[in-house]
């Protein structure tokens, strides 16, 4: 079974922004993923109207299908760098959608954290990205049940706040509209990505130690054959 009903809510106010030295450090960052929001958003809003940013669209759908290109996505690190998951082309990933109200996410959490110690060694790049919740309050879990992978967020509020602007609606709408393609209902959710950035799982279950290791690997192996047939 898994869950599709949050037990909280998210607080797109953080209490308080990132410190100085972080600013400091991600300030290129963010100012790339700032103009990457704003020109993505421009040109998807040219050609599909901006009165359907944060509704769905016509043109939604739930997950990218396997054997599609994993659509654009941008996130935030617990530590308030920022992310796009172009950025992470030639690696191999796996994104998990959970969220600590999710009780399946709960209950697979101890063997993820196992799974996540045996393949992020290996290169597998390991997203976990926290939904429908405060991401201070995924990261407190994190922390309590023991587990070691870093938290990732889409919330608005967060981004608005590393950029630094004073708008976050601006900064959710483009948000919105840079995961349109990505409409998580189902927790928790895992997607492997391949080093091409094509998608060659989707599983809409917890999963098992063995079963995560097993698309990992499985993952991992599709983009070494990737980059042998590229080199050859």
């Amino acid at each position: 079974m898994s869950d599709t009903t949050p037990a909280s809510t998210i607080d797109n106010a953080p209490s308080s922004e990132p410190n100085r030295p972080q600013r400091v450090m991600h300030i290129v960052l963010a100012a790339a993923v700032a103009l990457a929001i704003i020109g993505t958003a421009w040109f998807v809003g040219e050609r599909q109207g901006w009165s359907n940013i944060g509704t769905g669209g016509s043109n939604a759908q739930l997950l990218p299908k396997v054997g599609e290109e994993a659509p654009e996505l941008i996130m935030l690190r617990e530590d308030g760098t920022p992310v796009l998951l172009s950025h992470l082309r030639g690696q191999p990933v796996w994104i998990n959608f959970w969220g600590s109200w999710c009780a399946p996410c709960r209950a697979e959490m101890p063997e993820l954290q196992q799974a996540y110690e045996t393949l992020a060694p290996q290169g597998l790049n390991v997203l976990s990205i926290s939904m429908r919740e405060d991401p201070r309050v995924a990261i407190d879990y994190r922390n309590t049940v023991g587990a070691t992978f870093p938290v990732y967020t889409m919330d608005p509020g967060w981004v608005a706040a590393i950029i630094g602007t004073s708008d976050p609606d601006d900064i959710s709408r483009l948000q919105r509209l840079m995961t349109e393609e990505w409409q998580v209902n189902n927790f928790p959710t895992h997607v492997f990505i391949d080093a091409d950035g094509i998608v060659q799982s989707v599983i809409l279950s917890q999963m098992t130690y063995d079963e995560a290791v097993s698309y990992g690997e499985a993952v991992m192996n599709t983009s070494a054959t990737v980059r042998e047939e590229n080199e050859n």
